[in-house]
């Protein structure tokens, strides 16, 4: 039984058009580098090139999921904001989220189901995107224990 909700969102507002390096700390998770991976074999099978990880990115994910998990709401809410919070610039800014329990919370799940949403997919193949950041936090969502949460913002 899959309850992955999906939505995406792109901004094309400037900001900077210059690109600052991910400042030191963690690395992504396994699961996380999971979402990645698939992201970026999508991105090579349709010859783009892959995505570099950006701490920065990965912080505001993580920070959004786990709001999502806490507050129980399922929105991109201000991503501009909340990139700019985090010291992120880019001309342009990309978000998918989504949420699954079991099997449909598994890294190619959620990726074959970005592929299956038209602006979902055109995140993931968006050819000016060089970066992601990837968060998923897992608790009770929708009244489902064990639900994950994935936050994927992208940057050009």
């Amino acid at each position: 039984m899959s309850f992955v909700k999906q939505f995406s969102i792109v901004f094309g507002i400037v900001l900077c058009a210059g690109t600052l390096a991910a400042p030191a700390g963690s690395r992504p998770t396994a699961a996380e580098a999971s979402v990645i991976q698939a992201v970026n074999q999508v991105r090579v099978q349709h010859g783009l090139r892959p995505l570099a990880v950006d701490l920065r990115l990965e912080r505001a994910a993580r920070a959004h999921s786990r709001r999502m998990i806490r507050s129980g709401s399922f929105a991109h809410g201000n991503v501009q904001r909340r990139l700019a919070a985090v010291g992120v610039r880019g001309r342009i800014y990309g978000e998918n989220l989504a949420w699954g329990v079991g099997s449909s919370a598994h890294a190619a799940a959620v990726v074959r189901m970005w592929l299956a949403s038209p602006p979902h997919r055109a995140n993931l193949l968006r050819p000016g995107f060089r970066r992601i950041g990837l968060g998923r936090a897992v608790g009770t969502f929708g009244g489902y224990r064990g639900a994950a949460v994935v936050t994927a913002n992208f940057a050009g």
